[in-house]
């Protein structure tokens, strides 16, 4: 699993800090999320805020 939140931040205009303030969660949490391992970790109830929080479905924020 490859995480494409990077992608997906970008196209927003999002950054991560503003990511973490609106999940509750500290930057670095959002960064993991950036990384393949750290997206492949993440329950599928942080997929699913995450993807609230940035306006995606969870699909978009990885690739198989």
């Amino acid at each position: 699993m490859r995480s494409r939140l990077r992608v997906v931040l970008a196209e927003r205009r999002l950054r991560q800090k503003e990511v973490a303030r609106r999940l509750g969660v500290d930057k670095s949490s959002v960064w993991r999320w950036t990384t393949d391992e750290g997206i492949a970790q993440a329950s599928l109830g942080t997929l699913a805020s995450l993807a609230r929080a940035v306006g995606c479905e969870v699909e978009d924020l990885y690739e198989m």
